[in-house]
């Protein structure tokens, strides 16, 4: 087993940019570094170009860290992996090494956690480097490592200092027993007593050029009306000889099979530019659909990519796992605004769940947060928004998710503590079956004036106008 040394800096060792800072720690055993590169979405280490270029000067192995602030947020995991892709690709880190998830926020739910850190994974495997998952030991339940592994093959990098001294070997009797996949132990923070973050790297992943054999990745998931469509790619050394290629969906436990479908391999040409040690990467594409029902909304699947000898889909067979999400929902409310002379409450966006199958009712609800009980019901059709399923083709009918209403509106209402509610159900009342999104808690406007002296712009079908008493004029609208 390797176990050579691999240190880690950041903007707080400007002096990592010499090549002198790196001779002295090669000279200590260390044979590899990993520069942090970027946080959350708006900072950059200005040394991490300088800390690359030397480190590679005196011969290490560089690989990067990007420091995350997206907790469980999914969407804002895709927003971090672009700007820790986009930053590695500008600061010099070449396609092939390890880029970190650096996860350390104590926060969230662990499925949550989990399905981020894998979006986020997936994401940085897709643009060519080696996904690599980094946390605490103690914060093992914040997360599920052996989740991130089956869908991304993501390393496991993992910290636990036995003592804050100074230390030049690691304790083995405080190894941090998490995984069986562990990669890396960062077992001190305070290396010689230099205050410099150190780990013993057990598979090279770190520190030594390794081959990569087989790999994949779900790079899409998208509905095309009543159908889950997946796109991606695999290969590895064992799928020679095996000829048939099958998309399956199983629960996470793989006990319960909800489908299957046999697959033609498409051309790949880009898996072998970042894989050039995997067998027939140039031809690994794979694309399948599934019938959405209602027997799969609602649950977080694997999606299993097989290769085997077997025409039927079992037999001797090498599989790649990866964790789709069913429910997942999306929601904005565009505006709110009070209606000129027909006092309504005029409101409208947009709704998507993956969970709205099968739910062909779409409400509105106007909720009194304060009193806490509902104001009002409308029922709506649901119009057509594009843009919504561009950002989001991932969920189910984001295409037909646009909303808007008018809520009847008084006096009464100005300055209370107001929410609206968007709902899906399978009653014709809007009880039943049903899923609810609610919005941020707004605050009931003012009701328009008109004094005279402002301007009011009004679109209507028809209007006509008399004199009324005191020289004013009487409006009727249509």
């Amino acid at each position: 087993m390797t176990r050579s040394y691999v240190i880690d800096v950041s903007a707080y060792q400007p002096q990592a940019t010499y090549y002198t800072f790196w001779e002295k720690w090669k000279a200590r055993g260390v044979r590899g570094a990993i520069i942090k590169l970027s946080e959350s979405t708006y900072w950059r280490n200005q040394y991490g170009a300088g800390q690359i270029a030397a480190a590679k000067h005196v011969g290490f192995k560089v690989s990067g860290y990007h420091f995350s602030r997206f907790i469980g947020d999914g969407n804002r995991a895709r927003l971090e992996a672009n700007t820790a892709i986009a930053t590695a690709n500008t600061m010099g880190l070449e396609h092939g090494s390890a880029l970190v998830l650096d996860y350390e926020e104590r926060a969230g739910y662990q499925s949550a956690n989990t399905l981020a850190a894998i979006i986020f994974c997936n994401a940085v495997k897709q643009a060519g480097f080696i996904p690599v998952f980094y946390s605490y030991s103690g914060m093992r339940d914040l997360w599920d490592y052996e989740a991130i592994y089956k869908a991304t093959g993501a390393k496991l990098w993992i910290a636990s200092y036995p003592t804050m001294a100074g230390v030049t070997q690691p304790d083995y009797e405080y190894f941090p027993a998490i995984s069986t996949h562990t990669d890396a132990w960062q077992f001190s923070s305070n290396a010689w007593g230099e205050q410099i973050d150190i780990s013993v790297d057990f598979t090279g992943v770190f520190t030594m050029e390794e081959k990569v054999t087989s790999g994949g990745n779900l790079d899409s998931v998208r509905f095309d009306g009543n159908k889950l469509v997946v796109n991606g790619w695999f290969a590895a050394a064992q799928a020679q000889g095996k000829p048939y290629a099958f998309a399956i969906l199983t629960n996470e436990q793989g006990s319960q099979e909800f489908g299957r479908a046999q697959v033609n391999i498409t051309s790949r040409p880009d898996v072998p530019k970042v894989y050039p040690d995997i067998p027939n990467g140039a031809n690994s594409g794979f694309s399948a659909s599934f019938d959405y029902s209602n027997q799969i909304k609602g649950k977080k699947l694997h999606l299993i990519f097989r290769y085997t000898d077997d025409a039927a889909g079992n037999g001797n067979f090498v599989d790649y796992v990866s964790l789709l999400d069913l429910t997942k929902s999306a929601a904005n409310l565009d505006n709110v605004d009070t209606v000129v002379f027909s006092n309504k409450l005029q409101v409208s966006g947009w709704f998507a769940t993956d969970m709205s199958l099968g739910l062909n009712h779409r409400f509105l609800i106007l909720y009194d947060s304060a009193a806490q009980h509902e104001l009002q019901r409308i029922e709506y059709n649901p119009t057509s928004r594009g843009d919504v399923q561009q950002a989001h083709p991932d969920i189910f009918a984001s295409e037909l998710s646009g909303f808007s209403g008018q809520f009847d509106y008084s006096s009464d209402l100005v300055g209370h503590q107001l929410q609206v509610i968007a709902r899906f159900s399978d009653d014709e009342h809007g009880e039943g079956n049903h899923i609810d999104y609610w919005f941020e808690p707004i605050r009931g406007p003012q009701l328009p004036v008109l004094d005279g002296k402002s301007e009011t712009e009004v679109l209507v079908h028809e209007f006509s106008a008399s004199k009324a008493d005191n020289d004013l004029i009487s409006l009727k609208f249509r």
